[in-house]
Order: structure tokens, then C-alpha cells, then sequence
């Protein structure tokens, strides 16, 4: 093991805190000391706070923010103790992270163009490859190719009928009102003409789009 006493560093560190880190300070060093006797190897900050989240010190939030770094300064000297540091160890039992085999041939091109071609080749295969065992855990696949059935004929007797949709829906006061929007007179008073494609306008320009002196001739011919 490295040759660091965390006690020293300790009682450094409480000299520079207030009373709260103080005492956040204590429970720390206690758990920290407790880890160490066991001879545990990870001394990061989630596996620390956690433990000291139990003892009822700091949480692993205040040991990373701005100033938390005496939390850190003391997990760090005990980590040396130990001969490791904060980061979290290696799982041996999970997913390895070593670059596969076929990739580290990418260290070996040296135009970064060829390069990128060679990476997008190798990602294409692995999908294929992927899509490839999804299908061989298919053990049996059964495909339909009976023709689809076709519909009944039409009976010559069936026959479409249009009911006027608008009707029943305006009452005469309503019909009134449309009536008089577009009547001639109602227009010369305002100074208004109607186009050919049902725009209405004035000396300014447009002030009904297009379609709605048609549209209301329409409603009030289907109401009849």
C-alpha cells in the first residue's frame, strides 16, 4: 500500500471546515476508515456516499458539488491507503470493454476518410449479422400465400342516397342572416363588390377570401 496517512489529512481538513462540514467530516472518516479495515477496493463516490448516507453523513450530491472538496481531498487519502483511487473498479463477472478485434484493424488505417468508410462497414455487418440470429431463433416461420378472399358483388338493387346535410341545422333567423350578408344592397352600402370566384373587395383590397359569397349561396340553396 501507498505510504499516505489519512489521519493527518483528516485533521488538516477539520481545521479548514466550518462546524456542519466538521461534523460531516467525522462520520465520513469513520467510514472511510471502516472500508479500508475491510480491504475494499472501490472507493468511489457513489459506493462511499452511499455508505455514509447510512451513517448520516454526506450524500453524494454534497460530496461532488463545489464544495464538497474536502469530502473528495479525504475519500482520495484513504483511496491511496489502499493503493487504488476513486474510480469505480472494473466488474471482472461484466461486459468486457475491450476494443473487439475488428475494430483495432481501425488503428491501422491512416486516412481518416478510408477510415470512417471501414467503421460504417463494419457497423452494416454487425446489423446483418444481428438481423441474421434474430431470424435463426425463428424455429418455424409459416407464410400464407392463399389468395385473399374476394368481396360479395354489389346487388344491382343497392342504391346511394344523399340526404341534404344541413338541413334542420339554421333556423329562419339564422337563413335571414346569411341572406342579407350577401345581398346587393348590403354590398352598396358598404362600398363592397363580389368577384366572379365569390372574393368579396373593397377600394383596399380583399375583404372575404376567395369562395365566400359561393360558399353561402351553396348553404342556403341546400336549405332550400
Amino acid at each position: 500500500m501507498v505510504d499516505v496517512d489519512p489521519e493527518v489529512i483528516f485533521q488538516e481538513l477539520m481545521t479548514q471546515a466550518n462546524a456542519q462540514q466538521r461534523k460531516s467530516l467525522t462520520i465520513l472518516h469513520k467510514v472511510l476508515k471502516k472500508h479500508c479495515d475491510k480491504r475494499e477496493a472501490n472507493y468511489s463516490i457513489a459506493e462511499i456516499a452511499r455508505r455514509s448516507v447510512a451513517n448520516g453523513g454526506p450524500t453524494a450530491s454534497t460530496i461532488r458539488n463545489k464544495h464538497g472538496f474536502r469530502f473528495r481531498q479525504l475519500i482520495e487519502a484513504w483511496a491511496a491507503k489502499a493503493g487504488t483511487t476513486m474510480k469505480m473498479p472494473v466488474n471482472p463477472l461484466g461486459r468486457s470493454t475491450k476494443m473487439p478485434a475488428d475494430y483495432e484493424l481501425l488503428k491501422l488505417i491512416p486516412d481518416p476518410a478510408v477510415r470512417a468508410c471501414f467503421c460504417q462497414i463494419l457497423a452494416e455487418r454487425n446489423r446483418f449479422k444481428s438481423e441474421l440470429n434474430l431470424l435463426k431463433a425463428q424455429t418455424s416461420m409459416v407464410i400464407d400465400l392463399r389468395p385473399l378472399p374476394k368481396p360479395p358483388p354489389r346487388a344491382a338493387s343497392d342504391t346511394v342516397q344523399l340526404l341534404p346535410a344541413l338541413a334542420g341545422v339554421l333556423n329562419e333567423m339564422e337563413i335571414a342572416a346569411l341572406k342579407s350578408a350577401i345581398l346587393d344592397e348590403f354590398f352598396n352600402m358598404q362600398g363592397w363588390r363580389a368577384t366572379a370566384a365569390g372574393q368579396v373587395k373593397d377600394e383596399s383590397g380583399e375583404v372575404y377570401k376567395h369562395g365566400y359569397v359561393t360558399a353561402i349561396k351553396k348553404i342556403l340553396k341546400e336549405i332550400g
